[in-house]
């Protein structure tokens, strides 16, 4: 009989298949020290089988015991599982079996693993499982963590317990010279695919209580992944077992990552941005996404890395503390599902080259359709081929974004995913490794491939473009907007009052780090006290404000050297008609244009939901005024439905007027207003 297992401890679970399934759980979630940990099993199967154990493995803290070490098949620890329960609490015979494992066996830091046997026989989890056991780990909690930016001469300060959980904790465990190795001393050649994308050595995962055992590891990165010491990390989980990964709001994706990435937080030394701790990438895919063009999500990660008998221990460079890292969505088919697109071919672009990364049920596998493509863009090709291969919006917005924010590094063929949208069989660009960007002379030209074939150099084309970036200059690119959006990554991993915050922490782990002036690293890229080196302030407050000083700058440059066109209708003037009157089916505005305007340009309106907060840590995110709620193109009057809007909540209504040649003004004035109560 085939036995269906379901760990709950373990996430969201799949639906039971059929009476034999064994359902196998523990409680508490993660233990404390010296908690007595229940295990529980039940179905049908195991009212049939007699000598039921639960079989415990312990991992100490320092001695980690890989899936392929011969140590893996030893020590385990039976304990009998039984349906009469414990304290009389359970009925006997009720196809429901316990057991207990003491407190004298939950440790500090200690990984348990588990399984259901019966006669020597494993039966849960079933064969076949890409995770052959449960496991819970046992942890107490983050403590607070001493250390100086330089203890060669500052000294010591204590980060407080509440400043070290302020960022929501990966514990990953694994054997000390698997992480070193793999990180540091035994560099990969990134030049060769085989050594470049294997993964060595297995760890445990932990994160948000749950465990993920198994999970195969490797270091990230291209040219120059070995080369700053605090250095990027790729984990694969297995199938079935992938990871429910939390926003920095404590959401759930409303998918599972079956790959997750950590970036490092730490910018290329000889660009001078040391300290922005992965602001630029999170924030420059927050405006990705916020201007329509899909993006890998991100969430902040503190990182503790279990490989050593103590946690904390004399020399602030050892121990599990690891410091800040960035996880950053994976590009695949969970990415798609995630914003919503439909199944299609996807492409990761390597120096040229399409490598799939998702193939999509019956589409062409022999990168025929992306080859077929790309060799097309390098010929001149009429304003109708591109329309109808592809996505011109999002790609003007892509294009758009990119230039706000100096995202060049993309002319050798790389940083971008090309994914075939099978409804309108449209290609759309997919943006990927946004660090280098946030300074005019970061690497690159920007020249991609639409971009070299004189896409946007088409007259009309040209228009399209500037309409949409003079949109998001208006609606996104701003101070105000893009300087909320800075806001609201930044009050993840700081303290907007300027207090002890999670980056000081990571300053302190890694400015003075060793291994940043060893051998193991490029002299230019790593280096000791590059921390701040260009903020105003010497400070992570100095680097928001470089950003937001950037946003001036750089949307100062965009109107000058790319928002060229002259002859655009001038924005409207915009009023309500009348008081404001949420009791009513419909708010009414006025668009007024200038006299002499003939014919009359034909305008468009919009309504957005915006959050007026200051630079505060919020419990979910802002809403941008980009985020359309309503749009609609007619005549200089509008009608909006009141039910759209929710008491208490702050909106803009903006309108542009567009003219017969295609040329979009810029957006009115907005009016702002809170939207009363409705009866």
């Amino acid at each position: 009989m085939r036995l269906i297992v379901v760990a709950l401890c373990w996430a969201a679970t799949a639906a039971l298949a059929g009476a034999a399934g064994i359902v196998v759980q523990h409680s508490p979630q993660q233990p404390r020290s010296e908690a007595v940990v229940r295990i529980t099993a039940s179905g049908t199967a195991l009212a049939q089988q007699s000598n039921l154990f639960v079989e415990y493995q312990l991992i100490e803290p320092g001695q980690y015991v890989e899936l392929n070490d011969p140590k893996y098949k030893k020590g385990w620890n039976p304990v009998p599982l039984n349906d009469e329960g414990q304290n009389g609490d359970v009925t006997k015979g009720d196809g429901v079996f316990t057991a207990e494992l003491p407190a004298s066996l939950q440790k500090h830091r200690r990984l348990v693993r588990y399984r259901i046997s019966a006669g020597g026989r494993v039966l849960a989890p079933e064969p076949g499982d890409t995770q052959p056991n449960f496991a819970y780990f046992v942890y107490d909690g983050v403590p607070a963590w001493r250390a100086a930016v330089n203890p060669a001469r500052d000294t010591p300060v204590t980060l407080s317990a509440e400043v070290m959980r302020s960022v929501q904790v990966y514990h990953f465990i694994a054997g000390k010279s698997a992480v070193e190795d793999t990180t540091w001393y035994q560099p990969s050649d990134v030049f060769d695919e085989g050594s470049r994308h294997r993964y060595d050595h297995t760890c445990t995962i932990v994160a948000d209580d749950n465990v993920y055992d198994h999970v195969r590891f490797r270091i990230r990165g291209g040219e120059w992944r070995h080369a700053m010491g605090k250095n990027m990390w790729k984990f694969d989980f297995n199938r079935g077992h992938h990871l429910q990964a939390r926003d920095d709001f404590g959401r759930p994706y409303a998918t599972r990552w079956e790959k997750l990435n950590l970036g490092a937080c730490i910018q290329q030394g000889n660009y001078g941005r040391r300290g922005e701790h992965g602001l630029y990438e999170a924030v420059t895919y927050g405006l990705f996404n916020l201007a329509g063009v899909p993006a890998p999500r991100t969430h902040y990660v503190h990182l503790r890395v279990v490989n050593g008998a103590e946690e904390s221990p004399a020399s602030q460079y050892e121990g599990d503390f690891w410091g800040l890292y960035l996880a950053t969505e994976e590009i695949d088919d969970n990415f798609l599902k995630e914003h919503n697109l439909p199944d299609g071919n996807l492409y990761k672009w390597d120096f040229g080259q399409p490598k799939p990364e998702h193939l999509a049920k019956g589409a062409p596998t022999n990168r025929q359709d992306v080859l077929q493509f790309a060799a097309a863009c390098q010929r001149p090709q009429s304003d109708d081929w591109w329309r109808r291969n592809v996505d011109l919006r999002r790609y003007f917005s892509y294009r758009s974004i990119l230039e706000c924010v100096h995202h060049y590094d993309i002319a050798f063929g790389k940083n971008y995913f090309y994914y075939l949208d099978p409804r309108a069989r449209q290609w759309i660009v997919l943006p990927w490794d946004v660090d280098l960007t946030w300074k005019d002379t970061m690497f690159g030209t920007g020249q991609e491939p639409f971009y070299r074939a004189g896409l946007i150099r088409s007259p009309q084309f040209n228009i399209e473009y500037q309409n949409r970036l003079r949109e998001v200059r208006d609606l996104l690119f701003n101070p105000e907007q893009t300087g909320a959006l800075i806001d609201e990554y930044a009050a993840v991993i700081a303290d907007p009052a300027g207090g002890p915050s999670f980056v000081d922490a990571d300053r302190a782990k890694w400015d003075y780090h060793p291994i940043m002036a060893s051998r193991w690293v490029h002299p230019i890229k790593a280096g000791q006290g590059r921390f701040y080196g260009e903020s105003p302030t010497r400070d992570f407050r100095g680097m928001v404000k470089q950003m937001k000083d950037y946003v001036v700058e750089r949307g100062r440059w965009c109107d000058t050297a790319l928002l060229t066109d002259v002859a655009l209708p001038p924005a409207p003037s915009v009023a309500a008609d009348g008081a404001l009157d949420f009791t009513k089916a419909t708010l009414k505005f006025q668009a007024s244009m200038p006299a002499s305007q003939s014919p009359a340009p034909s305008v468009e309106w919009r309504m957005a939901e915006i959050t007026l907060a200051p630079a505060v840590k919020l419990s979910a995110p802002r809403r941008y005024e980009i985020e359309s709620l309503w749009q609609e193109t007619g005549k200089s009057a509008a009608e909006i439905p009141t039910n759209l809007l929710e008491p208490g909540r702050t909106y803009r209504v903006r309108a542009r007027a567009c003219d017969a040649t295609g040329h979009c003004g810029h957006w009115s004035e907005a009016v702002e207003f809170v939207a009363g109560k409705k009866p």
